[in-house]
């Protein structure tokens, strides 16, 4: 009589151990995908390039034509002629080494800040055709006239703006001088009359000051924030749908749980926006810098904090959601229809925080809004009339707006992403996952 036999135990299936390691090993393998993928992009390269010369050449030009001296070129006619602009000259290149400080003579006509110039005078004998030489264009213009205080300036078309207001305050000065002379003035009687005490000026409420507006930060900040999430967010919804549509996505599912998915692609692209927004910043700063604005860097250093954390989390927050709409379609002409949500969500706040960049009540209370608030918390900072407390309490409030986001979008994502057939529907898609 035979043993029984027994059968042997089967032993358990091992499922494949998704530990908190290897979660963030596999979302990190996406996430280098989604990068890869975007730095052999020629319309992402392309774009970035642009706009870091757009921004050098914005930082640059303006500073390099400030620091050029115009050479003017001037005849002369007449001893007050001569007198005159032999002052004008002095003005011109005072102002090259010390600014815009003025001569107390002119202090009480109340003239700006005097303009840098070389002018150059070419005396012409009396009688000589004057005009002729302005409109030969042998000189920019003329000065004609023995009294300081009867000049006339020649021009063809126009007069140098540089050299228009140099012969006024020399004019001036001059005329001052005379008087004064006349009238038997000591020098500290005539100081005494053209540069009297001032009252000081005591702000209660000031606002922060630099090399550049403040609102014009505050421009340049939300137009970079609008600009990286409308182009990133089509970029991941398009990416999204691409997978779906060439059923490259049915591999990765297999592979890897739809969530990890998710966070890979959001980490990625915020990952790439947030390098992007850095190389620009850092040309123009770098621009700026090497154009001798160190005055200029410390003010966009200063006011970039606090707008880089608003960027993180107003961009984590919405690109859950742009990944949701590419998931929704199932080709890419079904993009325009299932991201129109999300470019309203982005192109209303943009505007809206544009009419609200002027302190007030609509402003307070957009910067706690969680669409607005990226681009209207990091402006009140900029603008100084937001409280120390204030940056943190929108930040939590966006936070958690971003994670409540999170949580939806990932449903919807996992609802909608293998659906390949049809676009599918807010409503199928939240149900897809029960």
């Amino acid at each position: 009589m035979s043993a029984p036999t027994t059968k042997p135990t089967a032993e358990p299936t091992a499922e494949p151990v998704r530990s908190q390691a290897g979660a963030w090993r596999s979302i990190g393998v996406v996430a280098g995908r989604e990068i890869a993928v975007k730095l052999r992009d020629k319309a992402f390269i392309g774009s970035t390039v642009f706009m870091l010369l757009l921004v050098t050449a914005a930082t640059l030009i303006p500073i390099l034509l400030q620091q050029q001296t115009p050479s003017v070129r001037v005849a002369v006619q007449g001893a007050g002629a001569a007198e005159v602009v032999d002052a004008a000259a002095v003005l011109g290149r005072d102002a090259q080494e010390s600014g815009t400080a003025l001569p107390p003579a002119l202090a009480v006509f109340g003239v700006g800040g005097l303009p840098a110039a070389d002018i150059t005078s070419v005396e012409v004998e009396p009688g000589g055709d004057v005009e002729r030489l302005v409109l030969d264009g042998d000189v920019d213009a003329a000065v004609v006239g023995d009294d300081i205080a009867q000049l006339t300036v020649l021009g063809a078309e126009g007069v140098p703006d540089e050299l228009d207001v140099l012969l006024r305050a020399a004019s001036s000065q001059l005329q001052v001088q005379r008087a004064a002379d006349e009238a038997g003035l000591t020098a500290e009687q005539m100081a005494s009359l053209t540069s009297p005490v001032m009252p000081e000026i005591e702000l209660l409420a000031a606002s922060p000051t630099g090399v550049v507006p403040p609102e014009l930060l505050v421009l340049v900040f939300a137009f970079l924030f609008y600009l990286s999430v409308l182009t990133f967010g089509m970029s991941i919804a398009q990416s999204v749908v691409e997978e779906k549509q060439s059923r490259v996505i049915e591999l990765l599912v297999a592979a890897l749980p739809v969530r990890w998915l998710l966070a890979g692609k959001v980490l990625g692209n915020t990952l790439m926006a947030l390098g992007q927004i850095v190389v620009i910043l850092g040309a123009g700063l770098l621009g700026a810098t090497a154009a001798g604005q160190g005055e200029l860097v410390s003010q966009v250093l200063a006011a970039s904090g606090w707008f880089i954390v608003f960027f993180l989390l107003g961009f984590v927050m919405l690109a859950c959601l742009w990944a949701v709409a590419g998931s929704l379609a199932s080709r890419i002409e079904d993009l325009q229809a299932t991201t129109v949500v999300m470019q309203v969500l982005v192109i209303v706040p943009f505007f809206a925080a544009l009419f609200a960049m002027d302190p007030g009540p609509l402003q307070r209370l957009l910067s706690y809004v969680p669409f607005t608030a990226p681009l209207l918390m990091p402006a009140r900072v900029v603008l100084g009339n937001a409280a120390p407390w204030e940056p943190p309490l929108s930040a939590l409030l966006v936070l958690a707006t971003g994670v409540l986001f999170v949580i939806i979008g990932a449903r919807l994502y996992e609802g909608s992403l293998m659906h390949t057939s049809a676009r599918s529907s807010v409503k199928q898609a939240w149900r897809g996952t029960r």
